[in-house]
């Protein structure tokens, strides 16, 4: 009967190292707002996995017209453009270009992006566009970031174990 039971305890034991490393492995990358302005003080920050979506929302402030766009977080860190969404097209909005796929969806024009790679995104921050940015359904804090700030969104995918090693997201 002992025999049995650390033969049993071992293959536990081994069956949850296995999973532990299977699980610290996984590719894990972090979203950040950061503040160029400031020093690059980072306004907030998400974890995500890649693929995750991450969605910015805004009024576009000349047209005054609603705008989405829509990036998957690449597996390598920054982003793959997928789609904007507008209910309009004008000044600074997106154009129909030759070559792009558009359709629509109810009130919104959408242009397929294609996956284009961006490194980061830079975004102008006005309380009048109402920016918006969530990931995966995770609200990004942009309450604390003043008026007239550049923002600088980039994303850095690492194993689990390295940020936890690093304590660089969980300070």
């Amino acid at each position: 009967m002992t025999r049995k039971v650390a033969i049993f305890s071992g293959a536990c034991l081994l069956i949850a190292l296995a999973a532990a490393t299977f699980f610290l492995l996984q590719p894990v990358a972090e979203v950040r707002v950061a503040l160029p302005g400031q020093g690059g003080r980072i306004a907030d920050a998400v974890l995500a996995d890649p693929g995750d979506r991450l969605c910015m929302r805004y009024i576009h402030s000349v047209e005054r017209t609603p705008v989405e766009g829509w990036f998957a977080v690449a597996e390598k860190g920054g982003f793959r453009a997928v789609k904007t969404k507008t209910a309009g097209t004008g000044t600074g909005l997106p154009n129909v270009a030759r070559g792009r796929e558009v359709s629509t969806e109810g009130k919104w024009l959408v242009i397929h992006e294609g996956g284009e790679y961006y490194p980061e995104i830079p975004f102008y921050f006005h309380p009048l566009n109402e920016l918006r940015i969530r990931v995966d359904g995770k609200k990004l804090d942009l309450k604390d970031v003043p008026s007239g700030s550049r923002l600088r969104i980039t994303s850095r995918t690492r194993p689990l174990w390295r940020w936890i090693v690093a304590g660089e997201y969980f300070q």
